[in-house]
């Protein structure tokens, strides 16, 4: 068993044990200098159990909800039941259509009428702040408008940025989707965490360009590298190759899969 995969599965391990979350908040460097240095006393199967690496793939992978973005673009049923599912693909629907609205094709409705039932809390004032500021950021999308327009929403940047970049793969490129969430994140590294990666696999699903079965095979590699199983020029997807050919990526990705396990 590789050294990764034993931080990584001590980080499962604190988690599903129910014991203190400290060790698995540990950046990965920190994890995996103490996995060298300090001894690990075996476990026996009553206190838990030590998942494979095909497992720990698979649960990472399913939290991803890939198929979120099919029914964004396409019907809420391809969530089946998943609540999860359902919720981020109707919120991605709103800004869709609010997106539509700015641009004329629907002159029966308000950029907030999509957006208003999507329980965010502004106030009326708000509200009418957002409707007036929501098209020039969606048409004009830069740190200016994008603040201006943040500064009325109870939400975070990252969920504009993300939300900007797929209205670009809608309309059919899945570069310039990838490229804005580039340009905002930065050069592959540290600010590089799950979201991201599934953001990026978002941009090209959304355009058309793969499938979400091929997304999850992406980064289920990618996961697999992490855990010291498997190949960077196994991945398909460019962006996310070139990523996990970047060197240290992989520790930041140990870090994220635990602070992902753990709902953050």
């Amino acid at each position: 068993m590789t050294l990764r995969f034993c931080v990584v599965n001590i980080c499962l391990l604190v988690f599903t044990s129910g014991a203190s979350l400290a060790l698995a908040q540990q950046d990965a460097k920190s994890l995996e200098k103490s996995a060298i240095n300090t001894p690990i006393s075996p476990l026996n199967q009553s206190e838990a159990k030590v998942l494979s690496i095909k497992d720990t793939k698979k649960i990472f992978v399913d939290r991803l909800d890939l198929k979120m973005y099919e029914a964004a673009s396409g019907d809420l049923s391809l969530c089946a039941d998943d609540q999860q599912c359902i919720s981020k693909a109707k919120i991605m629907k709103a800004w869709f259509c609010a997106a539509s609205a700015c641009d004329g094709n629907d002159k029966s409705i308000e950029p907030i009428d999509c957006l208003k039932n999507l329980d965010n809390h502004e106030s009326t004032s708000d509200l009418l702040q957002i409707n007036r500021l929501i098209c020039p950021y969606l048409k004009t999308p830069n740190i200016d408008t994008r603040r201006a327009l943040l500064s009325h929403m109870q939400t975070k940047e990252d969920k504009l940025v993300e939300i900007e970049a797929y209205l670009l793969a809608l309309k059919g490129s899945a570069v310039s989707c990838e490229n804005y969430i580039k340009d905002y994140v930065g050069a592959y590294g540290s600010n590089w965490n799950l979201q991201w990666y599934r953001a990026m696999s978002g941009c090209n699903i959304l355009a058309g360009k793969t499938t979400v079965k091929q997304e999850e095979a992406d980064i289920g590699t990618y996961i697999g590298v992490t855990l010291g199983s498997g190949q960077c020029s196994s991945i398909v997807n460019s962006e996310m190759r070139k990523s996990c050919d970047t060197p240290g990526t992989t520790l930041t990705m140990i870090s994220s899969l635990s602070s992902s396990l753990r709902g953050q």
